[in-house]
């Protein structure tokens, strides 16, 4: 087991809890949003990096038939939980695999009907160095018309990188835009995470996918590690920077100066190939 997976494992068990913050829930809520301007009723969409299942519910439950996997056992375990205690598993499947083997175990269930979308959320794919595999099966296992939505960690979190500022961590500034790997601790574990370029990611999809929209997620919100300093401030700050934070989020420079950003992708029709 490598060190991703070993951090992952541990984390299962407290990623709902941290899930359920105020920053993360406003994040989530704008992706959500976005998923079902995306994804209609009976579309197939591949939730790449699922977690504990909090994406694929809620595509589920909105009537779309999910493929989500995750390479982290325990991960897989509580997104079966959670589609079982809500009564979806008739329209998903769960596999315990990374995006490197995620075609082997789509072949081996016969899961081979093209997908209307591809997603992942929240920065799994930031747990990736090459994103060859992605372009691959977007080619092979996507529809023509069809969407990746990809929600990454941005290399410019500017509220971030003004928290170091004024916390005297100067060295971490700049952290996200290394072209390294930055180990990042999570659940007691040093993970090499890896902080993608928007331009790098359009280029390691081209030419089949065409990047079509970015929507910052967390703008003017903190990252959610930042959750009890963000509590700190009173309602009557959060709320109208929420609403700010919402306004702006597709607004250039605004929508690459944040926590995470979503990156909206189609796939070209034949004729346009």
């Amino acid at each position: 087991m490598n060190d991703t997976m070993l951090a992952f494992d541990r984390l299962a068990s407290q990623y709902d809890a941290i899930a359920e913050g105020e920053l993360f829930t406003l994040m989530r809520r704008r992706t959500h949003d976005a998923f079902l301007r995306w994804f209609q009723p009976g579309c197939r969409v591949l939730d790449i990096g699922c977690g504990t299942g909090l994406d694929t519910a809620f595509l589920a439950a909105h009537g779309v038939r999910v493929v989500a996997c995750d390479p982290s056992e325990a991960m897989v375990g509580r997104t079966l939980s959670r589609l079982a205690s809500q009564g979806d598993s008739s329209r998903t499947t769960v596999m315990p695999s990374g995006l490197h083997n995620v075609e082997m175990f789509l072949d081996a269930l016969g899961e081979r009907e093209p997908f209307d979308g591809i997603v992942s959320n929240f920065g799994a794919l930031n747990c990736v160095q090459c994103l060859e595999p992605l372009h691959a099966l977007a080619r092979q296992a996507l529809r023509p018309g069809g969407a990746v939505i990809l929600g990454l960690m941005g290399r410019t979190c500017a509220v971030e990188t003004i928290y170091f500022a004024l916390t005297g961590r100067r060295d971490l500034m700049r952290r996200r835009q290394s072209d390294a790997p930055v180990t990042v601790a999570v659940a007691g574990v040093q993970v090499p995470t890896f902080y993608h370029r928007t331009a790098d990611v359009a280029a390691a999809l081209m030419p089949e996918l065409t990047l079509v929209g970015i929507t910052g997620i967390g703008v003017l919100l903190p990252p959610p590690y930042l959750e009890p300093r963000w509590q700190q401030l009173p309602a009557v700050v959060r709320t109208p920077l929420a609403a700010i934070d919402s306004a702006i989020a597709s607004v250039p420079p605004f929508n690459r100066l944040c926590d995470h950003v979503l990156l909206h992708f189609t796939k070209k029709r034949h004729a346009d190939a």
